[in-house]
């Protein structure tokens, strides 16, 4: 769909009200990761038939109800985001549709939260905002967050206690994180969503041989050489690498 005349000018009032609510952001809400939606969201949009106008404006404003609190954040946000967009040149008649994507962006096992009949421009904005909880950055995200709200990297025992988002940053990879894949709605989102969780099962593997030092265990075992440590290659992500086959154990938490 085109976009409206005045798209460079909402945007950037957009981007400059994102940043004063959210500059000093520091669990992975900030305002660049509103801007990595609002890309992901737009080649999504594109790709389906999308109004993108509808889709970057609910990207880059979705978590601005972050900045007193995450409770309730997306209905906070909503009401607040009809406030900027009234203000900003935004199209009028296109205000409605942003603030319903940022009410129920809010995720929750199953699209519980999300709408019964998803509008496209839901379904590309939710594909983008689930897409940056995945990967490299949504690996970055996972512990940013835990470190804001005093959540361990990972608690191994088996009674561990859950706090208000979980027992363990490692813990929210299988509530949340490995779940995202089967909740989005579109092709594009699907594929990347797939290339994604390679990249964060492969991070796992490593973490779960870092913590018990059995990476140190393929070194002594040939102390002068790298070649242990070559023994088969792994697809990870787009690129390839090769770790020893000795650590690729099963994930202890399954």
């Amino acid at each position: 769909m085109e976009r409206s005349s005045n798209h460079a000018i909402w945007t950037l009032n957009l981007a400059e009200e994102v940043r004063q609510h959210l500059n000093n952001e520091s669990s992975g809400h900030d305002p660049w990761h509103a801007f990595r939606v609002r890309q992901l969201g737009a080649q999504i949009a594109l790709a389906i038939g999308a109004d993108t106008d509808v889709v970057e404006a609910a990207a880059v404003l979705h978590d601005i109800g972050h900045a007193t609190g995450r409770a309730e954040h997306a209905q906070r946000g909503a009401a607040l985001a009809s406030e900027v967009l009234s203000r900003s040149g935004f199209p009028l008649d296109k205000i409605g549709a942003v603030t319903a994507c940022i009410e129920h962006h809010h995720w929750q096992p199953g699209r519980a939260e999300d709408p019964l009949r998803p509008t496209l421009e839901y379904q590309a904005f939710a594909d983008a905002d689930r897409l940056d909880a995945l990967g490299a950055i949504g690996i970055a995200r996972a512990f940013a967050f835990g470190g804001a709200h005093h959540r361990p990297i990972w608690n191994p025992a088996a009674n561990a206690t859950a706090g208000p988002y979980g027992a363990s940053s490692v813990h929210h990879f299988y509530d949340k994180l490995l779940r995202l894949p089967g909740d989005m709605y579109t092709e594009m989102g699907r594929d990347l969503a797939a290339r994604r969780v390679a990249v964060m099962q492969e991070f796992l593997r490593m973490l779960y041989a870092e913590w018990e030092c059995r990476d140190a265990g393929a070194m002594v075992a040939a102390p002068y050489s790298l070649s242990a440590l070559s023994e088969r290659a792994v697809e990870i992500g787009d690129g390839r690498g090769r770790i020893a086959s000795a650590i690729l154990q099963a994930d202890p938490i399954n």
